[in-house]
């Protein structure tokens, strides 16, 4: 495996919707929700650089000093055409295999992503995800893709839809490789992602239950749930 050829590209921009400047959210008095998910990340093993992608909108100038806060690097593209801002920064950077992670899930679990890497250069996959067939919390959404699979795609599909989405055209093609990591337990319908203000409240009860290990995994939370019932969030997806 080729450590330096392999990044994760979190995708972020500050104008969000239903939950405006979600990602400056504070959790505690040392993380925001972008410092949260970046500090997880950087405890994946088998990809070694991390790029926030973002767009090139004034508004979005605020993710310049995440950047050199965290020494990671930062590339800017295309506002609403995330596939091509994807590919470009990987172009840019000779990254052969994309991570793909989303900014506003400050909770994830870099053991998951790990293994969904594994899976993925074991299988010799084009795409490695643990979302084709739901098993994890949302809020855990991995995907593991080859530059070449997102070339292809963009080529084959001019819809907005996996313009936005990025991987669209490749989940349901049967041009790529393709596999699954599930969990033996289903447990799809834990939301710990951030889109609402009721997600953040849930996930600063979450920071502040495990204050004392910022770097809890997943299944810590899960039996916790059993001791204390405010950490369960459940909604279905």
């Amino acid at each position: 495996m080729i450590k330096n050829k392999i990044a994760i590209l979190l995708a972020a921009r500050s104008d969000s919707k239903r939950l405006p400047g979600k990602h400056f959210l504070k959790l505690n008095r040392k993380y925001s929700v972008i410092d949260l998910c970046i500090s997880r990340l950087k405890k994946v093993n088998l990809a070694n650089q991390i790029f926030l992608c973002t767009t090139k909108r004034k508004n979005d100038d605020k993710f310049k000093a995440v950047c050199k806060k965290h020494d990671i690097k930062l590339f800017r593209g295309s506002t609403n055409n995330v596939l091509k801002r994807l590919i470009d920064c990987a172009k840019e950077s000779s990254i052969k295999i994309i991570v793909r992670i989303t900014a506003d899930c400050p909770i994830i679990d870099p053991n998951v992503i790990d293994k969904c890497i594994e899976l993925h250069i074991k299988k010799k996959n084009d795409y490695t995800t643990n979302t084709l067939k739901l098993t994890f919390p949302d809020g855990l959404d991995v995907e593991v893709i080859n530059l070449n699979a997102l070339i292809i795609s963009q080529k084959l599909s001019k819809s907005l839809h996996n313009k936005e989405h990025v991987t669209s055209f490749i989940r349901k093609s049967k041009l790529f490789k393709k596999s699954n990591y599930k969990n033996l337990s289903n447990y799809s319908n834990r939301r710990w992602t951030l889109d609402y203000m009721r997600d953040y409240l849930f996930l600063k009860k979450v920071v502040k239950f495990f204050s004392k290990n910022t770097f809890f995994s997943w299944k810590d939370l899960i039996k916790m749930e059993k001791i204390n019932k405010s950490l369960i969030n459940i909604e279905e997806r």
